[in-house]
């Protein structure tokens, strides 16, 4: 199932239960697995390679010794509700059932469809009741002025170190092989702790010819004028207005909330 909107997701089923997401919006298992050191290069290169036909990637890379069967099948849980979260906190726009296709790495149990839509829904009303709920994709951060004044975990240590002003919380994401939701909640913690702050225009967009004049608009050629020395003034384009929410995207409420613990991602360090 691909689900359209900004950022979007691709949904895997098989069986009636969820074994993988896709989004743009969070890390998936394969970068979690290899910007994070468990799986180098080389054992990735050769998975793919010998997996081509009798085994799946994934039996490959466990085969190698490259990872172990549980760790793999818990990164892989960990990243599809991940991609889920990553999904529902942006713009949902339509959804289209396309045939089968293939992903490299799957969870083996799979997920039921009603229990990743309760885990959904409990991650964006815990991160909607924080004091500064944050949008993983809008606000940028930067350090902010009480960040060297209290001890830091590891984790928040990571992050102030990228958080140059010019990165979202997706952003972060990626940077550090964790997911998007557990950076997004850590990030909203050290707002109100006062060890982030929300970067100011000046510096988040500070690349793109901040506060400069426009170009004048060209002066038509009189007639009998050479086009290559007085060109035909460039037709005038438009930026489209884009919606931009304060609150994620949800999802339909189910009948019960499950309150699933953040243990997989622990053990794993995610």
């Amino acid at each position: 199932m691909r689900v359209l909107g900004n950022p979007g997701g691709l949904f895997h089923l098989r069986g009636g239960l969820v074994t993988a997401v896709e989004s743009p919006g969070s890390p998936g298992a394969e970068a979690l697995l290899l910007r994070s050191g468990r799986v180098s290069e080389q054992d990735w290169t050769a998975a793919l390679r010998e997996g081509t036909g009798t085994r799946s990637h994934q039996e490959t890379l466990i085969a190698r010794g490259a990872v172990g069967a549980r760790e793999l099948n818990a990164l892989i849980t960990v990243a599809t509700r991940d991609g889920a979260f990553a999904t529902a906190a942006g713009e949902i726009e339509d959804y289209v059932v396309d045939s089968p296709l293939d992903v490299l790495l799957s969870t083996s149990d799979g997920v039921a469809p009603d229990l990743l839509a309760s885990e959904t829904e409990r991650r964006l009303d815990a991160l909607a009741a924080m004091p500064f709920p944050l949008s993983p994709y809008r606000e940028r951060v930067v350090p902010g002025s009480r960040a060297g004044t209290r001890a830091l975990t590891d984790q928040q240590r990571t992050i102030l170190e990228h958080a140059t002003g010019r990165r979202t919380a997706r952003d972060i994401a990626f940077v550090i092989s964790r997911g998007v939701y557990p950076v997004t909640v850590e990030i909203s913690r050290m707002l109100t702790e006062g060890m982030v702050e929300i970067a100011s225009p000046e510096v988040s967009f500070g690349f793109v010819n901040w506060g400069h004049s426009s170009l004048h608009p060209r002066a038509r050629p009189e007639r009998g004028a050479s086009p290559e020395t007085e060109p035909e003034p460039l037709p005038a384009r438009h930026r489209k207005n884009s919606r931009n929410r304060t609150r994620p995207s949800r999802w339909p409420a189910p009948p019960e909330v499950l309150d699933l613990s953040e243990t997989e991602g622990k053990n794993i360090g995610l």
